[in-house]
């Protein structure tokens, strides 16, 4: 598992899966740190203006890399899972089992890959804890195991980070059956996110370096 890029620039997803939380957050975020660089840039050239500057990009970037860069993405022969600064892709073949908590879980046999961008709110949570302890009866077990296996035929259905936990463990079904092409990943790889993590390097000297002088 050490190689530092995957093999998927090249490909196509065949499905896509966007964050479950802090989208809309995100996006705005985004919007006041460009805002406000811009108004410093334009009317504001002091020394502490370029370090409320700098403050704010760095700040630009914590909002990119945790609410808005977590994803997930199946492609042909993997899965793959974005996180903040460093990303996860699971050949389909070694996955058997796909959960969601508070983020999204891809499980092998040897350890468990996760996404945090993907999963369940506090309020969803709360809600199985309720239905946990008040248990279920056999005729309503029943009903939420057939709502389970409709998952995949309408996602309107059920919550939207199940329906892609339900997704990714049915196309690992799907490619376990079908045989493994040539050159197809035989194990996990990991893939750095080099420019974000260069921004944080970058900016994060630039805005102390500014404060100390």
């Amino acid at each position: 598992m050490a190689a530092s890029r995957g093999d998927t620039s090249a490909a196509s997803p065949v499905e896509r899966f966007k964050p479950t939380g802090g989208f809309v957050a995100g996006y705005v975020g985004l919007l006041g740190v460009v805002a406000g660089v811009g108004y410093i840039a334009a009317f504001v050239h002091t020394p502490t203006a370029l370090s409320v500057a700098l403050g704010l990009a760095l700040f630009g970037v914590v909002v990119w890399t945790t609410q808005l860069r977590s994803r997930a993405a199946v492609y042909p022969d993997v899965v793959r899972l974005k996180n903040a600064l460093v990303d996860y892709e699971v050949p389909l073949r070694l996955v058997e089992e796909v959960n969601t908590t508070s983020t999204l879980n891809v499980w092998t046999a040897e350890r468990r890959y996760v996404c945090i961008g993907i999963g369940e709110s506090m309020r969803t949570m709360m809600k199985g804890e309720r239905r946990t302890t008040q248990g279920l009866g056999m005729r309503e077990a029943q009903g939420y195991a057939e709502a389970a296996n409709r998952a995949a035929l309408d996602q309107s259905a059920t919550a939207y980070e199940t329906f892609v936990a339900t997704r990714i463990q049915e196309l690992a079904e799907q490619a376990k059956r079908s045989p493994a092409p040539a050159g197809a990943p035989q194990q996990v790889r990991r893939a750095f996110a080099w420019p974000e993590i260069a921004a944080f390097a970058v900016i994060g000297i630039a805005f102390v370096v500014s404060v100390l002088i």
